[in-house]
């Protein structure tokens, strides 16, 4: 608790305190990133799943620039927000369950990689993802609807 007090006395959260417009526009940012995020994940997962089959799943990658400029924009002001109140966000269980939902995602998007990376070649022209690809997919969309839902609790709970 010592180090979470301490970092509410830094002066980068004493600025987003005093700065009134500082911290509506880092939750803007968050939000933003968030969008950036979960929307490509949700789409590409979706279209894995068999969903918009028009779109070409190659296309459909095409999105991950986007989702990776989100998961940094959240990266940086989530960072942010944690420090502005990291004595209330530090023990809040919905804050707790809702960065084991990240690592959770964070691993099922690595262990995605590396199933495309070894198949993809083969199931992506195809449009035939693997049954273990699309468990991947139903894992993410699982799980960051859970980031999400927890992420929003965090406020009443």
């Amino acid at each position: 608790m010592e180090f979470l007090g301490w970092l509410e006395g830094t002066a980068i959260a004493n600025a987003i305190r005093t700065i009134p417009w500082l911290y509506p526009a880092i939750e803007t940012g968050h939000y933003i990133g968030l969008s950036l995020l979960v929307g490509g994940v949700m789409l590409i997962d979706l279209r894995v799943l068999g969903m918009a089959r028009s779109l070409p799943l190659k296309s459909m990658i095409g999105l991950l620039p986007f989702v990776w400029a989100g998961f940094i924009i959240n990266v940086i002001t989530g960072s942010l927000l944690f420090i502005y109140g990291a004595t209330n966000f530090g023990p809040n269980t919905s804050f707790q369950i809702k960065m084991g939902f990240i690592v959770l995602a964070g691993l099922n998007a690595l262990a995605f990689d590396v199933a495309a990376r070894r198949s993809g070649r083969d199931w992506i022209p195809a449009d035939r993802p693997p049954f273990v690809v699309k468990g991947f997919a139903t894992l993410s969309l699982l799980f960051w609807l859970c980031v999400v839902t927890t992420g929003r609790w965090m406020a009443y709970l």
